[in-house]
């Protein structure tokens, strides 16, 4: 008997179990496994093509980061109507005049198949640095101070206090604003309300109504550090840790906290119903509401750390140090520790600050070099740029991130393990309570990656450009620079054809 006939017959399970078994097994395989199956047979193809299929696995690989997901994906469209003539000034530079604006929200079905493929080739990219589009905005007269990106839409703000509003699918300037008199420190905005604030460096804080392109409160900010503001609220913090949330469609007081202590107020988010309040010291959760504390974790970094820059977003925290940037990041909380705060998978899950960060070190070129950090994105992404470099080429860094899938599984595995385990006061579940948490000193250290481009005219003018960064933002696959001549570099990581 020849060894072909001694080999196991091959069965084809997949074939075989009916079609609703065949669907829960291929939803237990990642994305790169369930594209392998399409490859098998004609059979296994058409089993493979059924959108459920892509949408849990589209969820699994969420599911680390803990992004609510709708089986329609929202679309905001803002709406400029210009006059029929536009106007151009003595020196030759265009004038942009707008009548009323509208905003669409436009419902379309996903296609979780193509979210899974956008998925895998942007998280590709990511991980290699390697940025697939470039283009150059150009509206300003002075160099940018401010950059602000959210779904739609993109601001910016010159060192003369003039706005440009941009339409981020077209990236055609939509209009332009003398916002404020003198350069621009803060600058955010909402794009339902289609409201805007800006805050001066004479200290001087304008509400713009974006439709009708009118101010709409005015008051003096000398005391204000920083400032956010999403759909519903304003929330200005202050050098003295108060807090104070305005009305922005009125500028009217709705709430304020006191000042926190002795600690230096570095950044607030809005997150859903609370407020993440981060110090010098400590980071806090508090009820926008009652303005009550509802978790507060102290930063497991010495006091004597110099930090020249915090940033928050979502559960992670950013800080600037003399050489390095560290990036802080929680676990989400899935669970609500007391009933005064409110978890709801559906929306933006908040940080589990009763455990301890994860830690994560990038050496960064010197400290007088960096222009700008920022965090940004659904799957939060962190770079700096720093301007001892002749061009953009090698300025622009990507930091690597702390929390990702792997870690998640691990952390799965190991608290499957502890809930079998028996219930005492010295076991295994103290044990790995006390070295969850990391020291400053045993986080791990990367240089991080510096963004390049496998297209050649994107390469070549990041080697021959000359422009300096001035500020930057990022919004998931995007990302936003700001220079010194007024241009603003938009780079997509996702190819745009």
């Amino acid at each position: 008997m020849s060894s072909a006939d001694n080999r196991t017959p091959r069965m084809d399970i997949l074939s075989r179990v009916p079609p609703e078994i065949a669907l829960q097994i291929l939803a237990k395989l990642d994305i790169s496994d369930v594209a392998t199956c399409q490859l098998v047979s004609r059979q296994w193809y058409w089993i493979t093509v059924d959108q459920s299929v892509w949408k849990n696995i589209f969820l699994e690989h969420e599911r680390p980061f803990a992004i609510p997901t709708t089986d329609f994906l929202p679309i905001m469209v803002p709406t400029f109507v210009p006059t029929p003539s536009m106007d151009i000034d003595e020196e030759g530079d265009d004038t942009f005049e707008s009548t009323n604006t509208s905003v669409t929200m436009v419902a379309t079905e996903r296609d979780w198949k193509q979210e899974c493929k956008t998925r895998v080739i942007s998280d590709r990219n990511w991980a290699k640095g390697q940025i697939q589009s470039l283009m150059t905005l150009s509206v300003h007269r002075g160099g940018i101070a401010r950059l602000r990106i959210k779904p739609g839409m993109l601001l910016s703000g010159d060192m003369f206090g003039c706005v440009a509003i941009w339409d981020t699918t077209t990236y055609a300037c939509l209009d332009l604003i003398e916002a404020s008199n003198g350069p621009i420190m803060l600058l955010d905005f909402s794009p339902a309300a289609m409201v805007m604030t800006v805050i001066s460096r004479t200290s001087i804080c304008r509400i713009w109504d974006l439709r009708k392109k009118t101010i709409i409160h005015s008051c003096t900010a000398s005391d204000v550090v920083c400032m956010t503001m999403d759909d519903n609220y304003l929330v200005f913090g202050e050098r003295d840790c108060e807090i104070r949330i305005v009305n922005f469609m009125t500028g009217e007081l709705l709430r304020s906290a006191a000042s926190l202590g002795n600690e230096t107020l570095k950044d607030i988010y809005i997150q859903n119903n609370t407020l993440v309040v981060a110090t010098s010291n400590s980071i806090r959760v508090v009820s926008l509401d009652s303005m009550e504390i509802l978790m507060t974790c102290k930063l497991p970094v010495p006091e004597t750390l110099r930090t020249y820059c915090s940033v928050f977003h979502i559960r992670s925290l950013i800080l600037l140090a003399d050489n390095h940037l560290l990036h802080l990041e929680w676990e989400p909380l899935r669970k609500s520790p007391h009933k005064r705060l409110d978890v709801d998978t559906r929306f933006e899950l908040p940080p589990n600050l009763n455990k301890a960060p994860y830690i994560h070190k990038t050496k960064v070129p010197p400290i007088s070099t960096i222009t700008s950090i920022a965090i940004g994105g659904k799957h939060p992404h962190v770079l700096t740029t720093n301007a001892d470099r002749p061009s953009l080429n090698d300025t622009i860094r990507v930091c690597p991130t702390a929390y990702r899938r792997d870690r998640y599984l691990e952390q799965e595995r190991e608290r499957l393990i502890q809930d079998r385990l028996p219930q005492s006061s010295g076991g295994p579940q103290q044990e790995a309570a006390t070295t969850e948490a990391i020291s400053l000193d045993e986080a791990c250290e990367d240089t991080g990656i510096v963004l390049t481009s496998p297209v050649d005219g994107v390469s070549h003018y990041l080697e021959g450009c000359g422009l300096k960064p001035s500020f930057m933002d990022v919004d998931e696959d995007v990302i936003v620079i700001g220079t010194s001549k007024g241009d603003i570099v938009v780079l997509h990581m996702l190819s745009q054809e």
